[in-house]
């Protein structure tokens, strides 16, 4: 019998490769049975605003799931909290979106975004790399602004916010309605495994990931395609894909820096130790 593991998506476009080695039969070639979960499927209607209830979700949530990605400041937020699982690589996208204001916006660079609130979902990816890009434009982090929005996109066009940060689809569309991009944003999203997830099975899940990945890249009219299919087929040869770099070592080096960063800012209590959240 293949070994089963239950998989919950963070996202339709950066787990592209997940859905791809379930489709083509990569996991099952390494002898395990996947069963994988849309993330969210009610998409904004679904989503809430109370974080406290959402973590409590989260919590019972993956004690029944053996797998699942998230960006790479949740990855570590969430193990160090549960004091359980642990982070076994970074995902095999780069993900990707940007931050935009309206086309009658005054505001032409990051750096005027001192104390102007930005639309994003907390506690995602686009909470962490807004933050990142704004402090690396010259703002203090006392100074920065983000607001949770449900619906980033209709917050800027309705003039809730002067700011979103925004991912595909909704880049395209922002663009199409006259929106400008202040700066694109980028980053890791880190693969979170249960304590029952061996090293073999590890390596199993990221030989399959990696066969995704290169398959993806012999295919990308295909995947850009279904990636962005809720775009105008007009606007999706423009539309932002996630980069395919395949699965990576979470090195020391690269997790100190990431917790050092999210203990300063207030999102982690304490540091926690590499050997306690990172492994296979």
């Amino acid at each position: 019998m293949p070994r089963t593991i239950r998989l919950q998506s963070d996202s339709a476009a950066h787990d592209r490769p997940w859905r791809v080695a379930v489709e083509q039969g990569f996991f099952a070639d390494e002898g395990l049975a996947v069963e994988y979960n849309e993330d969210n499927p009610k998409g904004i209607d679904g989503r809430v605003e109370d974080f406290s209830e959402r973590w409590k979700e989260s919590q019972l949530r993956q004690g029944a799931l053996e797998v699942y990605p998230v960006c790479e400041w949740g990855a570590i937020e969430r193990v160090h909290a549960l004091g359980k699982g642990r982070i076994i690589g970074l995902d095999s996208t780069v993900r990707t979106g940007a931050i935009m204001v309206r086309g009658d916006s005054r505001i032409s660079s990051l750096a005027e975004l001192r104390n102007v609130p930005v639309a994003v979902t907390l506690h995602a990816g686009t909470h962490y790399a807004t933050i990142e890009a704004l402090e690396a434009a010259g703002i203090p982090f006392a100074d920065i602004k983000v607001v949770h929005a449900n619906d980033r996109l209709a917050a800027l066009l309705d003039s809730t916010t002067q700011a979103s940060a925004l991912m595909e689809p909704l880049v395209s569309r922002a663009l199409a309605a006259g929106c400008r991009k202040l700066a694109d944003l980028r980053w890791r999203g880190g693969i979170v495994a249960s304590d029952d997830v061996d090293a073999e099975t590890a390596a199993k899940i990221t030989r399959a990931l990696n066969r995704a990945v290169a398959w993806l890249r012999e295919n990308d009219d295909r995947s850009r395609r279904e990636v962005l299919r809720d775009l105008a087929p007009e606007l999706r040869p423009a539309g932002m894909m996630p980069e395919l770099v395949g699965v990576q070592d979470y090195r020391p080096t690269e997790f100190r820096q990431k917790v050092e960063w999210m203990v300063e800012r207030g999102f982690l209590g304490e540091a926690p130790a590499y050997e306690d959240v990172v492994g296979k």
